[in-house]
């Protein structure tokens, strides 16, 4: 297991509608605690099956310490809900503060649908963040009998199994624009190329195949821009392309050395990137018009497989320490140090920010497999939501 790391967390009014963590003092200060605030259902009126799926997924979320039955009147939040009809209504109060109690109503295809939407509700009101749990992982799954590979996505909790691709072929690398459209890597006859679908209408076209590399693309927030490694001349360069236009891709590097793995910045000005020029793969930053880039990792060891989260204004990924990939945290800007969050043994890799700017979604690879692992990296805890899956680079989509 991981190190056990203890925060001081501050619980605060926001905006006079919840209270916030990460250390953030907004307003009265209510409530000092250690670790997650604790959460009770103190009420239920439905089927037990309904309450087991909310109470999945309010532990999944990995924002509460969800108390056990009879230990509901020490928690901090306490629900009183009722569930019928693939719905939830539930009444929220909070220890200490000077709010009025609240309601949150929940409605879905199925329990899961219906409990992913009433804790996003119950997530937005106690700390403003964004859509979470009703938001789907993609990955990579692989057929261990033919190799092919197909994309599919669930939720936090493993429900709401979705297969995203039917190439027959091998489909990987996801890249989310935003929560209605991402782009792929295909490789099927021989050839590669990069496949944009619309999630809303399950469409998909392609919008880059030329002779070499077409791979590792990324999606812009706005859904107009691609970037992505290709070898139109005799070397592998960083190329971006507006989707609006019928224009050729621009190139952004021209070097001899490799780019790959491509992630736009929040605000779609700057992209991040693995070269190998320094020597061994590295993180850099070039703007989308292009000019020179600037070096963000340093050291021996390789970094790989960036993600940079719009709501943590951070980077993830992975790097290569003592003979095992694990997950680090850096901030873009300054000469902070990178943080590592994973200890525990085994390649942790291909990390994703979650909606929320304090998760991230990863593999992790020991004894053989390859799971999905949720990282918390405030508490350097982690879950794993796959057991004995052959999957690989998970993507989290974004909130919108």
């Amino acid at each position: 297991m991981l190190r056990h790391i203890s925060f001081i967390l501050v619980l605060s009014l926001l905006l006079g509608c919840g209270f916030a963590v990460n250390g953030q003092s907004i307003g009265k200060v209510v409530k000092i605690a250690q670790g997650n605030p604790s959460l009770a259902i103190v009420k239920y009126m439905g089927e037990p099956e309904s309450r087991n799926v909310l109470e999945t997924m309010l532990r999944r979320c990995d924002w509460f310490q969800v108390q056990k039955d009879g230990q509901g009147g020490r928690a901090q939040v306490e629900l009183s809900v009722g569930a019928s009809s693939f719905a939830y209504s539930v009444d929220i109060s909070v220890e200490g503060a000077s709010i009025s109690n609240f309601r949150v109503e929940g409605r879905g295809s199925d329990w899961n649908d219906a409990a992913a939407k009433v804790v996003d509700d119950i997530l937005k009101k106690l700390f403003g963040i964004p859509a979470l749990c009703s938001r789907p992982i993609a990955f990579t799954l692989t057929d261990t009998k033919s190799g092919k590979k197909e994309i599919y996505s669930c939720r936090i909790d493993g429900s709401g199994m979705t297969r995203r691709t039917h190439n027959n072929a091998i489909s990987t690398e996801v890249s989310w624009g935003h929560a209605g459209a991402f782009v792929y890597t295909l490789n099927a006859n021989n050839a590669l190329g990069i496949v944009l679908v619309d999630v809303a209408n399950n469409r998909q076209r392609t919008i880059s195949k030329a002779p070499g590399l077409n791979s590792s693309a990324a999606l812009s927030s706005s859904g107009q821009f691609v970037a992505l490694p290709m070898s139109l001349g005799k070397q592998v360069d960083l190329y971006i392309r507006d989707l609006s236009k019928k224009d050729a891709p621009a190139r952004l590097t021209q070097d001899r050395y490799v780019e790959s793995s491509p992630v736009f910045s929040p605000d779609g000005s700057q992209i991040c990137y693995v070269s190998d020029k320094s020597g061994r793969p590295q993180l850099y930053i070039i703007s989308v018009s292009g000019g020179d880039s600037r070096r963000l990792t340093h050291g021996a060891n390789e970094s790989v497989s960036p993600d940079w989260s719009p709501r943590a204004k951070k980077i993830c990924y992975s790097t290569r320490i003592n003979g095992q990939y694990v997950i680090a945290v850096l901030a873009p800007a300054g000469d902070a140090e990178p943080e590592i969050i994973t200890e525990a043994a085994g390649d942790w890799e291909a990390p994703s920010w979650a909606p929320d700017g304090r998760h991230i979604i990863c593999t992790r690879a020991t004894g053989g497999k390859q799971d999905l692992y949720l990282i918390d990296t405030q508490f350097h805890t982690f879950q794993g939501l796959t057991q004995g899956a052959k999957v690989s680079l998970p993507a989290w989509a974004p909130a919108r």
